[in-house]
């Protein structure tokens, strides 16, 4: 085989984006190959939160030593990923109060700046939301959003810097596998040689890793995103509004530039 590198990553959304910048900084000869075209895929739908608060606290403390990366994309990555102070809201209702307390505390063993606050202190903060359905919620002030599609192109483009070489519109037809041991992968111009293959094709995943003898249980989910203009009356004036994550009407909102 002509081409052979230390790692092939299938996918250039952001966890292949990543995935490739944290190799090359490391020194590996890495190539990305994706299908379509860097966050075309899940990514480039992303709302881009950027919180803390999850109910497991091994995601909780990946979140947390990733929101260094976020407050320090120039230095860190180059370019800018669009992250937004905002604030982060956890509303839960009555019910998951106790997990929601036990989260908190959890995120906080880990250095996390979170803490449980009262629904009327949710109501100063953010006055224009409805808060008489819920007695207490999470409250993350350094949290918010970034722009996913920002954070991928920096990501890939910082990869390329340190070596690693992308290659787009070149879809993975197939892992490539001898005597149980990866070796390549196939693409419709040929086979590329390497011994450690990442796959980071989202949905498309899981035929790729049936092709390496892996069966996977993936299915694709949608859920709708839209846009609503913000209030414009009224004390609020539509003005601080913090990322939100609502269990109880089961949807979550951030704001979007000036006035969504």
């Amino acid at each position: 085989m002509a081409d052979t590198f230390d790692v092939i990553v299938i996918g250039a959304g952001v966890h292949g984006a990543s995935t490739a910048f944290h190799l090359a900084e490391r020194g590996a000869k890495v190539l990305v190959l994706e299908r379509a075209a860097a966050a075309s895929g899940a990514t480039g739908r992303s709302s881009g939160l950027v919180r803390m608060h999850y109910d497991l606290k091994a995601e909780s403390a990946l979140a947390w030593r990733s929101y260094d990366y976020f407050i320090n994309w120039e230095s860190r990555v180059g370019g800018e990923c669009g992250f937004t102070k905002t604030g982060f809201v956890r509303i839960v209702p009555p019910e998951q109060e106790a997990n929601l307390r036990a989260n908190v505390a959890d995120q906080q063993t880990l250095g996390i700046p979170t803490s449980i606050i009262q629904a009327a202190d949710v109501k100063r903060l953010a006055p224009m939301l409805t808060t008489d359905d819920f007695n207490i919620a999470a409250y993350e002030p350094d949290s918010g959003y970034a722009d996913p599609t920002s954070v991928c192109n920096t990501l890939l483009a910082a990869a390329r810097r340190l070596g690693a070489t992308y290659r787009q519109s070149t879809p993975v037809e197939a892992i490539e596998v001898s005597a149980g041991r990866v070796f390549g992968v196939k693409t419709a111009t040929g086979s590329i040689s390497s011994a450690h293959v990442v796959l980071a094709a989202g949905a498309w995943s899981g035929g790729l890793a049936r092709s390496a003898g892996v069966e996977m249980d993936i299915k694709a989910w949608h859920h709708d995103t839209g846009f609503v203009r913000q209030p414009t009356t009224g004390a609020a004036g539509g003005s601080g509004l913090p990322t939100v994550i609502d269990d109880i009407n089961e949807l979550y909102f951030r704001p979007e530039g000036a006035g969504l």
